[in-house]
C-alpha cells in the first residue's frame, strides 16, 4: 500500500516563543517524528506569505507583517527538519490550493494520506476538505494536530466522524502498532 505522511506546517512560528505559540504542540512534533520512522514517502508543508497577495491575503500580510518578517518563524521545527522529506510551500490555508502539492498528490496516486500537522482548524482542516473535494484518500491523525485550542482537535473528529466514506480517523498508535 503507497502511503503518503502529509505532514503541515510545523514550523517554528507555532512552537513555545514562538509568535504563534499553540498548545500541545511538541507532544505532536513527538508522535510526528514516530510517524516519519515509519513512513517514507514524507511530505512536509511551509505556510510563506504571497510576494504579491491576492484579495485578503493583502490585509492578512499587513496585519502578520512582524510575524510574516521573521526569518527564524518558517523554519521547520529541529526536530523534524532533519527528517528527509520533500518540501512543499504554500501560501493559503489548504496546502492543496497554492504551491506544487495538490498536482503532485493527483499525479501520485497514493491509497492513503496521512494528514497531520499544525493549526488544526485553519490549515489542517482546509487542506482535509479540499482532498476530499479533490477525491483523495484522506485519513485525519487527530494526535498528530495541533490546534490552537483543544476543542478544535475534538471538532475535527466530530466533522470526520460525520464523513467516513471520505475521511478515516486513526491515531498514531493505532498506526505505528498495525
Amino acid at each position: 500500500m503507497k502511503i503518503a505522511l502529509l505532514v503541515i506546517d510545523m514550523q517554528r512560528v507555532y512552537a513555545a516563543g514562538g509568535a504563534w505559540e499553540t498548545e500541545g504542540l511538541e507532544t505532536v512534533a513527538e508522535n510526528i517524528v514516530n510517524l516519519c520512522g515509519k513512513y517514507k514517502n514524507r511530505l512536509f508543508t511551509r505556510h510563506l506569505p504571497f510576494d504579491n497577495p491576492p484579495g485578503r491575503w493583502k490585509s492578512y500580510n499587513e496585519v502578520n507583517a512582524d510575524v510574516n518578517s521573521d526569518p527564524e518563524g518558517i523554519l521547520l521545527l529541529p526536530e523534524l527538519a532533519s527528517i528527509p522529506h520533500q518540501l512543499f510551500d504554500k501560501y493559503t490555508y489548504s496546502a492543496l490550493e497554492s504551491g506544487r502539492l495538490r498536482e503532485y498528490l493527483l499525479t501520485e496516486q497514493y491509497d492513503e494520506i496521512l494528514i497531520t500537522g499544525v493549526q488544526t482548524e485553519f490549515c489542517v482542516l482546509s487542506t482535509m476538505m479540499t482532498a476530499v473535494d479533490l477525491g483523495l484518500p484522506v485519513t485525519i491523525v487527530p494526535d498528530a494536530c495541533a490546534a490552537s485550542l483543544p476543542i478544535f482537535n475534538e471538532a475535527i473528529v466530530l466533522l470526520a466522524e460525520l464523513i467516513p466514506a471520505q475521511i478515516e480517523i486513526k491515531y498514531s498508535k493505532e498506526l505505528l502498532n498495525g
